[in-house]
């Protein structure tokens, strides 16, 4: 049986780059030209001898909650699940699945044994080409992502209070009177909410004069 990383080589790096992902081990990334960036990261649970068991997880990382999430490192790490606004997992078909309804362990693909690996690799291709990779272009871009947080369409865990999310999604481009009204919105129950609204206004303020 093949490790998850040479499978993922044979089946999913051709589609992915096609679509314009980029690899660095288990995590494929898709950057906008602004610099936020959508995340699939697979990973793999050692709870099978005799299959390979993983999971397949999404993220969008807008460039300011990645620089809010590192606003203390010098040189911040490839963005990731750690910095999403929002994440999703992409549940396999039931043939496919390590165990068929277990609710614990609905989200887990699998091969071997009984499940080839080529029919596991066909149907993760197919989702990736048809949902995951859309809805992760789509949600590069900040409106369509902060419209998809005040009115969701599919399900999705938000990493921010709805406050935050909003001022992460326009501090790069509101008026200062606007930023100032966002801010007055912020959830306010949390212990760095100081040092956030601090950073917010100084990024604001950097910003290049047009």
């Amino acid at each position: 049986m093949i490790t998850l990383s040479a499978w993922l080589r044979r089946y999913v790096e051709p589609c992915t780059a096609a679509e314009g992902l980029t690899r660095k081990g288990l995590t494929f990334r898709l950057t906008a030209a602004n610099g936020d960036c959508a995340v699939l990261e697979f990973q793999e649970f050692r709870v099978d001898p005799a299959r390979t068991v993983f999971e397949v997880r999404v993220a969008v990382v807008p460039a300011t909650a990645w620089a809010w999430t590192y606003r203390a490192a010098e040189r911040p790490p490839l963005p990731s699940g750690a910095g999403a606004l929002i994440d999703w997992r992409v549940p396999p078909p039931e043939h496919v699945a390590w165990a068929p309804g277990e609710a614990a362990c609905e989200a887990m693909w699998a091969y071997g044994g009984p499940v080839h690996l080529h029919h596991t690799g066909e149907e993760l291709v197919e989702l990736l080409r048809t949902e995951t990779v859309p809805a992760m272009r789509r949600l590069l871009d900040r409106r369509a992502l902060e419209a998809e947080l005040e009115h969701p369409g599919f399900a999705f865990s938000s990493r921010r209070p709805p406050g935050w999310a909003r001022v992460l999604l326009r501090v790069d481009d509101a008026s200062p009177a606007e930023l100032e009204g966002l801010l007055a919105e912020v959830e306010t129950h949390y212990p760095v909410v100081d040092e956030f609204v601090a950073w917010a206004r100084e990024r604001a303020g950097n910003r290049p004069r047009i």
